[in-house]
């Protein structure tokens, strides 16, 4: 629950930015500006949102079992996908790193809550 809500907040100041710009007075894609800003803007925000949720469950399994390398772990996770923002000049460079990020960090809080592959077979199944 932190993670969402951290991810949410976080994200909703991000948005309020983005509306921000769009109201500006100046028009996103003059010169030579990516015209996708808003789109990868809103797909950037989506990831961060999952990210936070999936870094709060590693980082508070890390703390109660006070496995450190987890919790360091996350911590480089997001300095990681902060610097790729950073880093590319292009809004979709980003993209792709993150959302592996993402997919990897699902899989681990997955593991780490209980889950396995067979567990998730039955739920695509509709099996008990």
């Amino acid at each position: 629950v932190a993670g969402v809500g951290f991810g949410l907040m976080s994200d909703a100041f991000s948005v309020i930015n983005l509306l921000a710009d769009a109201l500006g007075p100046s028009t996103v894609g003059i010169h030579k500006d990516s015209q996708l800003y808003f789109l990868t803007s809103a797909f950037m925000t989506m990831v961060l949102i999952f990210l936070h949720t999936f870094w709060g469950i590693l980082f508070f399994h890390g703390c109660e079992h006070q496995c450190w390398w987890e919790i360091t772990a996350v911590v480089i996770m997001h300095l990681a996908v902060s610097r790729s923002t950073f880093h590319s000049p292009l809004y979709m460079g980003s993209l792709m790193p993150s959302y592996l990020l993402m997919a990897t960090a699902a899989t681990w809080a997955c593991l780490l809550s209980g889950g396995s592959a067979q567990n998730l077979h039955c739920f695509l199944l509709c099996k008990s």
